[in-house]
């Protein structure tokens, strides 16, 4: 594509150099950047493309867009001096790739929690009403049964735009995108059209990033609103959520809200919650529909709820609704159950908030149970304040605690574990603090009696831990499965020793 073609549709203050150069493509890391690319230098949390805007010229760059007028005009190649890097980045993408979110019907879902079991409840339902479908989150990015990693819950514009042009040349007509807050204040959606969004709560989390809660919602709030020029054509609102209820009056489009308050446009009729499934039925627009969902928990109640809104904005029938809630099985991570055949149970989540922590304990301690030993801990170079609380919420609905690292990155593990005690040291649990993650679930099973139920939280899918130096290989419902199949031999040796 011509340079100057492209920006003919987007806005800049100012051009420098021979802007009818032809792009092959569009680079954000000057690591990328191959022969004939348009890089755009942005400033990152912990570094400036502006650094390396030499570097993007001498692997090949045609043209530079930054904030700040370079010197890449001298180096013979286009500079673009713009007003905002990343939204120029994400207006960019989507001329250069022809806008494939305009090809696509998409289903926005933000909120701290819940974002990813709502994404895969609507893959599903897609599913059932026989529409090819893609998937972004946290978990990865999936068309159809093909799925690779992701960097970031709601990958860069360009990435992103990347991913939805493949989808449409795969046959797609639908997809379930989250978009974090990170997403949403560094522009990494900004103009893609949504044909539904979903806000599912607001609870303390990543206050390292945004100063306070009011920041939080505001970045939350700007997929609803003209401001991030995201197109929402409809609303799926939380209004039990107090920051729910806030922006059905502060959305710039049409809301449709749920919740229990029967005073939501979709609403609990009916609540029997199962060991391992939950029978539900819903008052919605459409009239009652009735689920046999298999996920447990009031968090899953509101993300069926929130997943049904969506559909049903989508025009599909309650029938197309039922069958796909029904047909999910699970979620990698989220209430994972760990089975290899013992005589205690072991769940495995991704609850990494103070919110999301108190919800999980809740869900299990309505299961049939003897103890509930919890192995939890909470992540480095991440909100601090956030770690005393869920260390008071493990120690007031916990039996046992194992308190151990999560992702400390490049904090000081023993350092992160203080911060939890001073909460933990509040509650009547019992509690150990085992900085090794393998040696706390270890702990933690080897304690573990007829009856009990052993809680692994804060990691769920992921298959990784970062440390200070390196990431290395960790999957939590692996690592159990493993340490419980050597307890159970270790069992049979001894019977066997006694015999």
């Amino acid at each position: 594509m011509l340079l100057s073609n492209a920006l003919e549709r987007i806005p800049v203050i100012d051009c420098l150099g021979d802007v009818g150069v032809r792009i092959s493509g569009i680079s954000y890391d000057s690591r990328s950047v191959r022969e004939g690319h348009l890089f755009v230098a942005v400033k990152g949390e912990k570094t400036d493309g502006n650094r390396f805007v030499q570097q993007a010229i001498r692997s090949g760059a045609a043209a530079v867009a930054s904030e700040h007028m370079t010197g890449a005009a001298q180096q013979k190649v286009a500079a673009i001096l713009v007003e905002d890097a990343r939204r120029f980045l994400a207006e960019i993408s989507r001329v250069f790739f022809d806008d494939p979110a305009e090809k696509l019907t998409l289903t926005a879902i933000t909120g701290t929690n819940g974002k990813t079991t709502t994404s895969y409840l609507m893959e599903s339902i897609f599913e059932s009403a026989g529409l090819r479908s893609c998937l972004i989150g946290t978990i990865g990015m999936k068309i159809g049964d093909r799925s690779c990693e992701a960097r970031h819950t709601t990958p860069e514009a360009p990435d992103l735009t990347i991913f939805l042009k493949q989808a449409v040349e795969q046959g797609c007509t639908h997809g379930a995108l989250e978009v974090s807050s990170h997403a949403l204040v560094l522009k990494r959606v900004f103009g893609t059209r949504f044909k539904v969004g979903i806000f599912t709560n607001l609870t303390q989390d990543h206050l390292d990033f945004h100063r306070d809660m009011e920041s939080y919602y505001q970045a939350k709030r700007l997929l609803f609103s003209s401001e991030n020029e995201n197109r929402v054509e409809h609303a799926v609102i939380n209004i039990d959520n107090p920051y729910g209820r806030r922006l059905v009056s502060e959305t710039d489009c049409p809301a449709m809200s749920f919740g229990f308050d029967a005073g939501a446009a979709i609403h609990v009729v009916r609540c029997e919650n199962h060991v391992d499934a939950t029978d539900l039925t819903l008052k919605t627009p459409a009239g009652e529909i009735t689920f046999h969902a298999h996920m447990i928990g009031k968090p899953n109640v509101y993300n069926v709820m929130a997943a049904t809104g969506a559909a049903l904005c989508q025009g599909l029938a309650p029938e197309q609704i039922r069958n796909g809630v029904e047909a999910l099985r699970g979620v990698p991570g989220r209430v994972e159950r760990v089975k290899t055949g013992q005589d205690f149970s072991v769940i495995v989540d991704y609850a990494h908030s103070p919110d999301a922590l108190e919800n999980l304990l809740n869900t299990i301690s309505g299961l049939p149970h003897s103890r509930l030993i919890l192995v939890f801990g909470c992540g480095g170079d991440r909100d601090k304040g956030k770690r005393p609380i869920m260390g008071e919420i493990a120690a007031g609905m916990s039996d046992l605690v194992v308190a151990t690292s999560d992702n400390p990155r490049s904090e000081d593990p023993l350092q992160i574990l203080r911060d939890i005690e001073a909460g933990l040291s509040k509650g009547p649990a019992q509690y150990v603090v085992e900085p090794d993650r393998r040696k706390a679930i270890d702990s933690a099973i080897s304690l573990a009696a007829p009856g009990d139920v052993v809680v692994i939280a804060g990691k769920g899918h992921e298959n990784y831990q970062i440390l200070e130096d390196r990431t290395v290989p960790f999957d939590d419902a692996r690592i159990a499965e493993e340490l419980i199949r050597k307890r159970e031999l270790e069992r049979k040796d001894v019977n066997t020793d006694c015999s």
